[in-house]
């Protein structure tokens, strides 16, 4: 007998995936395209954690070149100044203990945690005064400043514009040509000073190289802005310069500043050198910073210690700040123009 012949095929009939078939690849292609999705995000993740983690490095770097810089000129002209003075060191309105009686050199609040001064709480503030360099010179013709006199031109740099007034740049410093004496001024209406000198300050017609010197002060402020919680900052201020500017951002996520003073006996540290500024030789500088968003399933548990013995200092980051990453970046800044 033949075999029997297969039935023919209908007209159009192609063969092809049962509705089975076709749901269990697409099952499989989304397994597939699932997994992929996983290492793909976590491929991204990690690129945008370690971008940000340069980007917080950079901003830590930054942020201490430019506090070295500043600590480093501390007491430069200002030094010479031995008047202990009263006034709002730190422009907050308020003359607290720290602020009295105090030598134009370095002031500092130590782990400060008073409301509304939109001052991260637990981290230092200081102050930093010194006489400008670039704005100064020595007095020329028939300059004097004398008691509460002053008869003094505002161009000090030779460039265009007063680099003294009485609007915003009200602080200056007179240095004695033989360095014997410097005093910190503060401008009042016209050619009138605050507070009396207790020396006097001339031109030598005679020989204009021992003509007595004039600068504008800087009155630097470091502190951490919690104005953002999300987003603090490390922000500058210069009252000497011009005080309508405010605070200036210098680094965005810095989360801790903390700095510890090295006395001039080479083994004494302090966490404010309070009527002890003269005796200053070195600032060491902690900066913690903390990258822009926080970092899903990670958890920062580590507790950061800064200095030993009775300045030992450590921070555990607050529970709601842990998914965020860290770093932390130390110096010791010697002040090399006080105690000369």
């Amino acid at each position: 007998m033949k075999a029997k012949e297969k039935a023919a095929l209908p007209a159009g009939f192609a063969a092809g995936f049962t509705i089975i078939e076709l749901l269990v690849a697409i099952a499989l292609g989304l397994v597939v395209m699932a997994g992929l999705f996983r290492v793909f995000k976590v491929q991204q993740d990690s690129y945008v954690m370690q971008d940000q983690i340069s980007a917080m490095q950079q901003n830590l770097r930054a942020a201490m070149h430019v506090i070295t810089r500043d600590l480093q000129m501390a007491g430069y002209y200002t030094n010479f100044d031995g008047n202990n003075i009263t006034m709002d060191w730190n422009g907050d309105g308020t003359v607290d203990a720290s602020e009295q009686n105090r030598r134009p050199l370095i002031l500092a609040r130590n782990n400060v945690t008073a409301a509304g001064d939109n001052i991260r709480d637990g981290t230092d503030e200081i102050v930093i005064v010194k006489a400008s360099r670039e704005e100064g010179r020595l007095l020329t013709g028939g300059e004097t400043a004398a008691g509460t006199s002053i008869n003094v031109g505002w161009d000090l740099d030779g460039q265009s514009g007063d680099d003294l007034n009485t609007a915003g740049k009200m602080y200056g410093v007179l240095v004695k040509n033989d360095l014997s004496r410097a005093e910190l001024f503060h401008l009042g209406g016209g050619n009138s000073l605050e507070r009396p000198l207790n020396e006097s300050y001339s031109a030598d017609a005679s020989d204009p190289s021992l003509s007595d010197r004039v600068h504008r002060a800087d009155i630097v402020i470091y502190r951490v802005d919690d104005s953002n919680p999300t987003r603090p900052c490390l922000v500058r201020k210069n009252l000497g310069s011009d005080s309508d500017n405010g605070f200036q951002t210098v680094a965005e996520n810095i989360e801790n500043l903390q700095f510890r003073y090295l006395l001039n006996d080479g083994v004494t540290w302090v966490t404010d050198p309070g009527a002890s500024q003269n005796n200053v030789r070195a600032v060491e500088i902690l900066l913690i910073g903390r990258t822009v968003s926080p970092q899903r399933g990670y958890l920062d548990t580590s507790t950061y210690t800064f200095g030993t013995g009775t300045t030992a200092y450590t921070y555990t980051p607050p529970a709601n700040d842990r998914p965020y990453r860290r770093r932390v970046l130390t110096s010791l800044v010697k002040t090399r123009n006080i105690g000369l």
